[in-house]
């Protein structure tokens, strides 16, 4: 849901401190960053001529990707995965730069996804996830647990920005506990967005059943969804349409769907949303505003916040509580949180990890 404007030559420190407001340190780390880089990418980005942060980012990815290929060819593979792992984290982090599909941005994510395959081939627990449907292919990873028959899984999902392998922690939390983790693009994210042309609607909440579908296909029987950002409110939508839902945890999201007065976060809602249209853009998130007269998760339901957040103020996200029946849901704040608390990343991922592996049956390990 953070989001950078669109850089502006006119004023270019102006455009840097924006996005430096919306890509925090925090969240590059959490995005597998390693922190010198982070360090540097906002360091150089501020320094006359003030370089691109595109660029920045990517340059020192490919400075990670040399390091990634030699130590290959060395036979160092654990140093290896660490490269191709930051140089992917570099480039997405890269991307975040433009709100709206240009091929710069598509360059950069793809980009990282070639990164991220080079790291699949050296870790067996880890793969790209490909759905074929009638509207274009759905896209995504899957990190998969020690378990070859896991019982539990778990649907991640990003918000209007960050996507896939940003959460990957997230998902390794999960893989730990015994979860199988499924970092969906769904609709209006990612690849599926910029390859395949399948924007966000209501509609198109039904394309998440798909990557349910491939759970359930690979053995698991408890499922569970868990949103982050924008994508709190995807998470919340979906496990209110699909029964086969057990658990969703929703992090640092609206429940209320409204058209922010901020051009950057506008501009990512049209991309999100597939629309340049302001009143069908007011239309459709009128729809997806969720009301507990209508809507009902059956489902447990965990909600984090941080009282730092600066796009979601404290205690916003407990009317999401109201969806449930009593006694099912809980919130868990962090007084100092950020936006989907980065900066308790570890922390937060591990807290989650464990209620789900609670709400899904999955021994303790």
């Amino acid at each position: 849901m953070a989001a950078p404007v669109i850089e502006s030559a006119d004023d270019p420190r102006k455009f840097v401190e924006a996005l430096q407001r919306a890509v925090t340190m925090t969240r590059m780390v959490d995005y597998g960053v390693p922190l010198g880089d982070a360090v540097r990418v906002r360091t150089a980005t501020l320094e006359e001529p003030f370089p691109s942060w595109p660029d920045a980012c990517e340059h020192l990815a490919n400075r990670h990707a040399q390091i990634a290929g030699e130590a290959e060819a060395a036979g160092r593979l654990q140093t290896a995965r660490h490269a191709w792992r930051a140089s992917a984290a570099l480039l997405m982090c890269g991307q975040l730069a433009f709100n709206f599909d240009e091929p710069r941005k598509l360059e950069l994510y793809e980009g990282a996804r070639q990164a991220l395959l080079r790291y699949a081939a050296l870790d067996e627990r880890f793969s790209e996830l490909v759905i074929p449907t009638e509207d274009g292919d759905l896209y995504g990873w899957v990190v998969r647990p020690s378990d070859p028959e896991p019982q539990a899984a778990v649907i991640v999902i990003g918000g209007l920005s960050g996507w896939g392998a940003g959460f990957l922690d997230m998902a390794r939390a999960l893989a730990d506990r015994g979860i199988l983790a499924i970092l969906a693009e769904g609709p209006g994210q990612g690849l599926t967005r910029m390859r395949s042309g399948i924007a966000m609607n209501i509609d198109a909440l039904s394309h998440f059943g798909a990557f349910l579908d491939h759970a359930e296909a690979a053995g698991a029987r408890h499922l569970g969804i868990w949103g982050n950002s924008w994508g709190g409110l995807i998470a919340a939508q979906v496990a209110a349409r699909d029964p086969r839902i057990q658990a969703a945890c929703v992090n640092g999201a609206p429940m209320l769907a409204a058209l922010p007065e901020q051009r950057t976060a506008r501009e990512q809602l049209f991309a999100f949303y597939g629309t340049t249209d302001e009143a069908e853009l007011r239309a459709t998130l009128e729809a997806f505003t969720m009301d507990p007269a209508r809507q009902h998760i059956a489902g447990s339901l965990l909600v984090l916040e941080g009282g730092n957040d600066p796009l979601v103020p404290l205690g916003a996200q407990h009317a999401f509580t109201a969806l449930t029946d009593a006694g099912k849901s809980r919130i868990v704040t962090w007084a100092d949180g950020e936006h989907t608390i980065y900066n308790h990343a570890q922390e937060r991922s591990a807290l989650a990890a464990d209620w789900f592996a609670e709400q899904l049956a999955v021994p303790a390990r």
